[in-house]
């Protein structure tokens, strides 16, 4: 549990460096590396595959045939039950299943399919001459868009995500590359 204590002494900082009357560059700086913090540690959280619980401690077990990634308490009782009990997901029907999925979900799941991307990177690595992760970083940011957006407003949403994300990529570069890969 080193990591939750971790993440709540981070998020305890953050609190008292928002609550100052007036806050500075030192202080953006602080709470950029108690962000990096606590994405680092919830990161190495691991979900138990018996309870669902999240965790920094998980153990992996064998018991006869069976193999899961259990906490603590699960870990326990697997040895004292002598077998893994492993929750079976219930099976849903497909006629459910594509009545609730929007039409927009259903679009970006056929791109994401498509055979064609390795080519439609590769076009746009030879315009903008950026690496393809980053265009593969791109591709992804524009497929995540709920609706449907012009490509100004793509645009200004990318630049926003790639600054978030800290990508070095430079605006001219950005705009030709999400104009090709909405274009695709």
């Amino acid at each position: 549990m080193i990591g939750l204590q971790q993440i709540a002494t981070a998020a305890q900082d953050i609190i008292q460096i928002c609550e100052q009357k007036r806050t500075n560059k030192a202080d953006k700086a602080k709470l950029l590396k108690l962000q990096a913090a606590i994405f680092t540690h919830i990161e190495a959280l691991t979900e138990c595959e018996i309870c669902g619980s999240i965790t920094d401690l998980v153990v992996t077990m064998t018991i006869e045939p069976v193999t899961a990634k259990l906490c603590k308490d699960c870990g326990i009782n697997a040895i004292e039950a002598g077998k893994i009990k492993k929750p079976v997901p219930r099976k849903r029907s497909t006629r459910t299943l594509q009545q609730n999925i929007p039409t927009t979900k259903k679009k970006s799941s056929q791109q994401q399919a498509s055979p064609d991307n390795a080519g439609l990177y590769t076009e746009v690595e030879k315009q903008t001459s950026l690496k393809k992760t980053d265009i593969k970083r791109l591709h992804k940011i524009i497929q995540e868009i709920a609706g449907p957006m012009n490509l100004e407003n793509t645009v200004l949403y990318v630049e926003r995500e790639v600054e978030l994300a800290k990508l070095k990529i430079e605006q001219d570069a950005l705009r030709t590359a999400v104009a090709l890969l909405m274009a695709a």
